[in-house]
């Protein structure tokens, strides 16, 4: 119980760490996101704000701009209107009285005109129209109530335009009698001077345009802007401001200081000296203005005023308040489901981790179940690679399992097969099922030191979630083969005997007129026929002596279905009499027909040979056996050397080694070096124990004739070479095309061993070189192997291919004096001829013949 609480609380422990991996990073990267979209939705709104504020001041621009031209075409139509000129020419009270008339009509009709008047050129009014209220129509003023406004500036900045030019004055609020008027009732008045046919001013035009419209205007404007609009006079006063109390700080005395350039003296400064039309973006405010110039209207003399748009951030903060609120729930709400969805994932990844744990359980399991399989066991994917390997595999190829795993299956396949092997892989993967591999169950593997030797190869897919495996079960079956290989040889002689035997061999069918089905050429010489025919015509009872040993022969021989060396008289075909031997046994057919099986010899020959046949079929027996002896003892040898004799070598230098390390501090340095020598002649004892085993499994390898390309020999043998190290720089040279007869495994022996002691003895040259060739030469094509190494001295030739002889101190040049009598032992086997040529300090060349095979 307190182990299953124990994996409970570690599990608990792994699912809260997975789930804060998860989650915390989660969270954070969704707030973040979420902050992205805060930022983009206030840059887009503050854009949006910068948009409107301009739409709004163009509209409110245009608003002026087109009130304006209205108020400059109303002007200018009166002082055209046909019976103010008439009056004017002929001045009759009738011509006045229908310009009154005139006045008035245009007043009913424009409404937006509080006043409309005639001035005549002195500033008294001529004509003057009053607009009234709701309760009032429009009315012309008597003649008795008509004022004298020649000291009013407008009528003096009217009088002083040209003709066709218009008077805007300033905005401002209509006063009686020294009274500002309520309501409040904002006035701009616009005149032009009127002329007579001779080009004298007899007046002007004044029209009182009632200014709240265009206020209102501007008011509806702004409202449906964001910001506020405000329209200021060129001296900062507010017309239309942030609130009625700031407004017309001119026209009463108490709101003189009521400016915009007191609360804005910034935005102030910039509208004074900046362009017509600017932004300015402060913290507090976006402020979007324009200077309006009544002078495009062609108003000289007129005021201009300034529209701004103040658009304050509080109102963007309040607007992206609210998008923060949602922003915050759908964190809220996501981060709810990324924990969920964290804690789901954390569960799922523990119960990943856990499968995972089983998986390796499992695969620790399998892997001891196949090491403990008595055959190599290679576990392959689809393209080749070997997987897994059991220890068997690793003892079978002589390699470690790092080096098998990994590696492509084709490198551990003989040259000679890797294509036929190609083919049966690629045909088994199309239909992956238990069989074996190729057309045949037996195959060729290559050893780690390059040693091929047969196996079976047994296929079974595996199904995995990573795809299909392949599993191959190898076995060895070198020992079988060579029993096998044995009996065969055995069998053939033993047949080759039988062959030989002077005895007749035959199958006949039963009854009184059987004959033969068939004979061997002894029975023709024994029954002395000219022809098988002859011998397959006649009756088989024609050829027995007495007719009651016949049909006795055939009752014991039906009854007992066999019969052994029973003798019996019997005649040839020429009528020769003779004593016969006869071994037959009863046989049926397919079909259930009986025949007999038998051989027929000549007892008198017979007996005479007995004896020697007897001696000859002990000898052969004999012989048989001390060959099976011979076989068995060298296998022992063998076995001896590369595990018997190497136990004491490795007790030898592990116990030099213990010696070296325990007890060091107890040794001189004589002894020391005592104890190294032992264990470095140990080591060379192994050597040697190795070259010797090469060298005889190549001098009791069997010769198998075919054609060897030596141009791909050398080119494997010298990558072998610079894999085994890879720090040297050696130019090699292999001439293209070397194709010789003989034995592929002997071949690749010997070039590797030729090419190997020219790679040993560059080992000190700076600029190695190393060539292999041939050419045609009186004893056939002659090979060679040049290096420019150390060389040797020729007075030593003799010696250079015996075992154990070296002609350089081992100390120089390591090496155990086996290679070049291992090259002498495959040239000999092919009946070729090696010899060697070298100047000391300038290299050696080796030459070689191989001896001409039987037709491949």
């Amino acid at each position: 119980m307190m182990r299953i609480h124990n994996e409970n609380t570690v599990l608990a422990w792994s699912f809260a760490l997975r789930f804060i991996r998860i989650s915390v990073p989660l969270l954070l990267l969704l707030a973040a996101v979420l902050w992205l979209l805060y930022r983009g939705e206030w840059n887009v709104r503050q854009t949006r704000q910068v948009a409107g504020a301009e739409s709004a001041l163009q509209l409110a621009r245009q608003a002026i701009e087109a009130e304006l031209g209205g108020l400059r075409g109303d002007v200018l139509y009166l002082a055209e209107e046909v019976s103010l000129r008439s009056w004017i020419e002929r001045g009759a009270p009738a011509d006045r009285a229908r310009v009154g008339t005139d006045f008035l009509a245009f007043i009913r009709h424009h409404t937006n005109y509080d006043q409309a008047r005639f001035i005549d050129a002195q500033g008294h009014e001529v004509v003057r129209i009053n607009a009234g209220d709701g309760a009032r129509q429009p009315s012309v003023v008597a003649e008795n109530q008509l004022q004298d406004k020649s000291a009013r500036y407008y009528v003096k900045e009217t009088l002083g335009l040209d003709a066709g030019q218009i008077y805007i004055s300033p905005f401002d609020l209509n006063v009686e009698k020294g009274v500002i008027a309520e309501p409040l009732m904002p006035v701009i008045r616009v005149g032009t001077p009127v002329v007579d046919g001779d080009g004298r001013k007899r007046g002007l035009v004044m029209l009182s345009y009632r200014g709240q419209r265009l206020l209102d205007r501007l008011r509806q404007i702004g409202e449906r802007n964001d910001g506020e609009l405000w329209l200021l006079d060129t001296n900062g006063y507010w017309l239309l401001g942030p609130s009625r109390q700031q407004e017309w700080g001119f026209m009463y005395p108490q709101r003189r200081e009521l400016r915009f350039q007191r609360d804005y003296p910034q935005v102030w400064e910039a509208i004074v000296s900046g362009p017509p039309l600017a932004q300015l973006n402060l913290d507090q405010a976006l402020f979007t203005y324009a200077r309006i110039d009544p002078q495009s209207v062609s108003a000289p003399k007129a005021q201009g005023w300034i529209l701004v748009v103040h658009s304050p951030r509080r109102f963007l903060r309040q607007e992206m308040a609210g998008y923060a609120r949602h922003l915050g729930v759908a964190y809220a709400v996501l981060a709810l489901m990324l924990v969920f969805a964290s804690g789901v994932i954390a569960y799922k990844d523990l119960q990943r981790r856990q499968s995972e744990a089983r998986r390796r359980d499992s695969e620790t399991r399998f892997g001891a179940l196949l090491d403990a399989a008595p055959d190599a066991i290679v576990i392959l994917d689809q393209r080749g690679r070997v997987q897994l390997v059991n220890v068997e595999a690793e003892r079978g190829f002589g390699l470690s399992r790092e080096e098998l795993e990994g590696r492509d299956v084709v490198r551990l396949v003989p040259q000679r097969l890797r294509q036929r092997y190609c083919a049966d892989f690629a045909t088994y993967l199309s239909n992956p099922a238990v069989r074996s591999m190729g057309l045949d169950s037996e195959m060729h593997m290559l050893r780690g030191d390059g040693e091929e030797y047969p196996v079976e190869v047994r296929l079974s897919p595996l199904m995995t979630e990573q795809g299909t495996l392949i599993i191959a079960i190898i076995r060895d079956v070198s020992a079988r083969n060579a029993a096998q290989e044995a009996q065969r040889q055995l069998q053939l002689r033993y047949q080759e005997l039988v062959n030989n035997l002077p005895i007749g061999v035959y199958r006949n069918t039963p009854g009184e007129r059987g004959s033969f089905i068939e004979v061997n050429a002894a029975m023709l010489e024994i029954f002395e026929a000219d022809s098988a025919d002859e011998l397959l015509e006649r009756p088989v009872s024609d050829l027995y002596c007495n007719p009651d040993e016949r049909r006795l022969f055939s009752q014991r021989l039906m009854e007992q279905g066999y019969t052994k060396s029973q003798e019996l008289h019997l005649k040839t075909l020429k009528g020769r009499a003779f004593h016969a031997a006869i071994t037959a046994v009863r046989k049926r057919d397919s079909s259930g027909r009986v025949y007999f099986d038998g051989i027929v010899e000549d007892v008198s020959e017979r007996k005479e040979n007995e004896r020697s046949i007897r001696q000859l079929n002990a000898s052969l027996r004999a012989r048989s056996v001390e060959l099976e002896t011979i076989n068995r003892e060298l296998e022992s040898f063998s076995y001896s050397v590369s595990h018997d004799l190497r136990a004491p070598l490795r007790a030898m230098d592990g116990f030099s080694q213990s010696l070296l390390h325990d007890y060091v501090e107890l040794l001189d340095e004589k002894g020391k070096d005592r104890l190294r020598r032992i264990r470095s002649a140990a080591q060379r004892m192994a050597i040697l124990i190795d070259d010797l085993l090469k060298l005889s499994r190549v001098s009791r390898s069997e010769i198998v004739w075919q054609k060897v390309d030596l141009t791909s020999l050398a080119h494997e043998a010298i990558e072998d070479l610079k894999q085994a190290d890879g720090t040297r720089k050696v130019e090699f040279s292999v001439q293209p095309d070397l194709i010789a007869s003989g034995d592929p495994r002997l071949l690749r022996i010997l070039v590797a061993n030729l090419l190997g002691n020219a790679w040993k003895f560059t080992a000190k040259c700076e600029e190695a070189k190393i060539e292999m060739g041939g050419k045609a030469g009186p004893e056939g094509y002659i090979y060679h192997v040049r290096d420019n190494g150390a060389g040797f001295d020729m007075a030593y030739a003799d010696k250079l291919f015996g075992a154990f002889q070296r002609l350089h101190d081992s100390r120089e040049f390591p090496g155990s004096g086996i290679g070049l009598a291992t090259v002498q032992r495959v040239i000999s086997k092919h009946a070729g001829r090696v010899w060697a040529e070298s100047t000391p300090g300038e290299g050696a060349t080796f030459y070689f013949t191989l001896g001409k095979s039987e037709e491949l």
